[in-house]
């Protein structure tokens, strides 16, 4: 495979970084960061994908030679600075959605690409946002309601999937580390690595994915080849490989690196 003309589309946290409650927001590896340096020297691309928002990327991510950004689940993506997709979820499904969480007590954040909000229902679990107590207040800080998705802890599942308009009117990713994401058919990661590369001057000689999560299977299977981490959970792992996709070793071995030195990208 030649790197050059190559574009590389890469989640965070379990894929470039490992994370853990002790390493909350880990680092990139000095041979991973070689890595995509020399892939980028040998003619590829590469894209952060990710559900954050850009503005929670931490530097040391940050500096990796990314030439543009899908973040927010794909809801929002840039190529060179430009926006080329910003979508988000219809206002009044967002309306009822948190007055549902409300009425169930579920604590949650709800995210745009400019605003983060938790409504919190008795748990401050996430201090360092706005946080409001009421579905309304939520509405007074962002009166359009313009939001892309919604994150929840684990905890709170079980009354999340005991409403039936939660769950026939989104699309729940269970992410697997005590975390779940929440967003509407078409904001997915997938959705995102098509609208970047729909926006390039010329099609890529190559698309490629990294990803270890539920959140990632949108975007592994909207490449040209997906690369899923060994750290991944099991089910993540079987769609990859039914897809025609492949494994690499676990981000705590330099997965990345590993499968781009296999491919012969650098």
């Amino acid at each position: 495979m030649d790197a050059a003309g190559a574009v590389a589309f890469f989640d965070i946290d379990g894929t470039l970084v490992y994370r853990d409650e002790r390493h909350l927001n880990g680092v990139p590896s000095a041979r991973v960061r070689a890595a995509l340096e020399g892939f980028v020297a040998a003619g590829g691309s590469c894209v952060l994908c990710t559900g954050r928002p850009q503005g929670l990327v931490v530097p040391e991510v940050a500096s990796l030679p990314f030439s543009g950004y899908v973040t927010m689940d794909g809801a929002h993506v840039e190529r060179d600075g430009v926006v080329v997709r910003d979508v988000a979820m219809p206002p009044e499904l967002v309306r009822r959605a948190l007055e549902e969480m409300e009425h169930l007590d579920i604590s949650m954040i709800i995210e745009s690409a400019e605003l983060n909000v938790s409504l919190d229902r008795g748990e401050n679990w996430f201090p360092h946002v706005t946080t409001v107590r009421t579905a309304r207040e939520v509405e007074g800080l962002r009166p359009d309601l313009r939001f892309s998705k919604i994150v929840f802890h684990d905890h709170e599942l079980e009354k999340y999937l005991s409403s039936e308009f939660l769950r026939e009117s989104f699309v729940l990713y269970r992410l697997g580390d005590g975390m779940n994401e929440v967003t509407v058919d078409g904001i997915n990661k997938g959705a995102g690595l098509l609208a970047y590369v729909d926006a390039l001057p010329a099609s890529p000689t190559v698309t490629l994915a990294f990803g270890d999560s539920e959140n990632d299977l949108p975007m592994l299977e909207a490449a040209d080849v997906g690369v899923v981490m060994a750290n991944a959970r099991p089910h993540v792992i079987e769609r990859v490989r039914a897809a025609g996709g492949c494994v690499t070793t676990d981000v705590l071995d330099d997965g990345v690196a590993h499968a781009l030195e296999h491919f012969g990208l650098i």
